[in-house]
């Protein structure tokens, strides 16, 4: 009986013995393939991105096993002179001891702080040696990415030009592994214009050596952008959409609601609607846009859009297609002329193609457009220029009163040139009761100048129709007027405003 114990007390030792060594064993393995050492951990974020990596300071955890990586510095070469492409104010990763044996290996969380990323012509351009263009198969899966509060800065490589700056209020990266897309959710404030997004989608799996090949698909919301970042035009507008493709070549489609969109000043507001769909490089900001119909007043027209960098304008052209499929001349000029209310009313069509070059002056000075238009019974909202027409169509007819003086402007036609805010018409004719008329001239949107010259074809002999002194007068010039077999083709100018417009003679004696 005084054995027993004695073999307890040797069973017990040997099993004491047995998880001494069975916990050494474990913690010589975990030292082993303890992951979170600084040199594995600097190695693997150089090998990630093709970068040299700088750490300032490096700890590791072990209640939670993981680390803590301070002062992180990425940069394309080992030259400590190059720009960095970004740096780390904090990084904390986390794991699990259960997943230090699995295949491949995991981590549970990592958590960026202080993420700012610099894209730049130069930092770009001083790259690696080439990895291979495809996914390799992933060693390590993360599981969760948080990036809350990150900026990136984006340079254009023009001197004197701000970076666009993107701030970046919350980013979460799910299941994220080099040969497989990651899910992702951003709530951001854009550059340009500025205004809120949130997106979620899937990305990847990345390319670093060929990134305009990344796959991307997703959706977003667009709130409060301002539109007045833009010169010459102002508005809020949002926007709600998906997209898919990879990074360079994004098909979007998607639709756009600015309820106070203006272009020259701020009492001519026009609600503006769009939809659209196109393609978007994002790797230089490139845009077209196959369809786009739009909305504003009781106006719709469609258009084909293009937003790139030409070689020789240093920023990005905006041009365009339009096609008015049904219209009012008085929303076009309540949008584009300063007069208010608009002067003229009409149902109005038009074909143009539109360049707005890159600038600083007022859209409406930077516009271009070439075009042919064509407006339908067309009114003034001025009564002394309606009474001015009502008389030129009283006139033609041998003093007969017009019976629709509202409506006396049919078929009104022409091509115009818009450049510098001065509309220059050619082929512009148009006809009132007992006459036709030719012209070509100009009108200054933002003076409403008007000079244009031409003929009128009348009905009747001008003189029939007037009175007095202005019938000596319009006898006196008839010798000098044209005679065809439908009537006499009479010289004539237009002056004044719009809004006041002045009719007379053209002759020279």
């Amino acid at each position: 009986m005084k054995r027993k114990p004695k073999v307890l007390s040797r069973w017990i030792k040997i099993g004491g013995l047995l998880a001494l060594g069975v916990i050494g064993g474990a913690i010589v393995l975990l030292l082993i393939r303890w992951p979170f050492k600084r040199d594995t951990v600097v190695r693997a974020l150089q090998e990630q991105f093709s970068s040299t990596v700088e750490v300032k300071t490096f700890h590791a955890t072990y209640f939670t096993p993981g680390c803590v990586v301070e002062g992180v510095t990425f940069r394309r070469n080992s030259d400590g002179d190059a720009p960095p492409i970004a740096t780390i104010e904090k990084l904390t990763i986390q794991g699990a001891y259960w997943e230090f044996f699995s295949a491949p290996k995991r981590v549970r969380r990592v958590r960026i702080e202080g993420l700012h990323i610099f894209v730049s012509p130069r930092s770009e351009r001083t790259g690696n040696a080439a990895r291979p263009t495809g996914p390799a198969q992933s060693t390590l899966i993360i599981d969760e990415i948080i990036a809350d509060g990150a900026v990136v800065e984006v340079a254009s490589g023009e001197p004197g030009t701000e970076p666009l700056r993107f701030e970046i209020h919350k980013l979460a990266l799910n299941s994220v592994a080099e040969d497989r897309p990651m899910s992702f959710h951003a709530a951001l404030l854009n550059a340009k214009p500025p205004g809120e997004i949130r997106t979620d989608g899937q990305f990847g799996p990345l390319r670093p050596q060929n990134a305009g090949q990344t796959v991307l698909s997703g959706s977003y919301v667009f709130q409060r952008a301002d539109l007045g970042i833009f010169p010459g035009i102002s508005g809020t507008l949002s926007s709600t959409g998906k997209f898919n493709g990879v990074l360079e070549r994004i098909e979007v489609e998607g639709s756009t609601d600015a309820p106070d969109f203006q272009v020259t000043r701020p009492d001519h507001t026009v609600h503006l609607k769009t939809q659209f769909h196109g393609i978007v490089n994002g790797m230089d900001g490139d845009v077209s846009l196959q369809s786009v119909q739009a909305q504003f007043e009781r106006t719709s027209l469609v258009s084909q859009v293009e937003v790139a960098k030409k070689a020789a304008s240093g920023g990005k052209t905006v041009s365009l297609g339009v096609t008015e499929l049904q219209g009012r001349i008085q929303d076009w000029l309540r949008l584009l002329s300063v007069g208010d209310p608009p002067a003229l009313t009409g149902a109005m069509n038009f074909r143009a193609q539109v360049r707005v070059p890159p600038g600083k002056g007022r859209f409406i000075e930077r516009i271009n457009l070439r075009g042919d238009f064509g407006i339908d019974a067309a009114s003034f909202i001025h009564p002394t220029t309606q009474e001015k027409v009502d008389n030129l169509s009283q006139l033609a007819q041998d003093g007969k009163e017009n019976d629709d003086p509202t409506s006396v402007v049919e078929n009104l036609k022409g091509h115009v040139a818009l450049n510098q805010a001065i509309a220059t018409f050619s082929d512009l004719s148009f006809s009132v009761p007992g006459a036709l008329a030719h012209m070509h001239g100009t009108y200054g949107l933002l003076t409403q100048q008007i000079d244009l010259h031409g003929t009128l074809q009348l009905d009747n002999k001008l003189s029939k129709g007037s009175k007095g002194v202005k019938s000596v007068l319009l006898k006196s010039v008839e010798p000098f007027l044209k005679k065809k077999n439908k009537g006499e083709i009479v010289p004539i100018k237009v002056g004044g405003t719009f809004r006041q417009p002045s009719y007379g003679l053209d002759v020279i004696p």
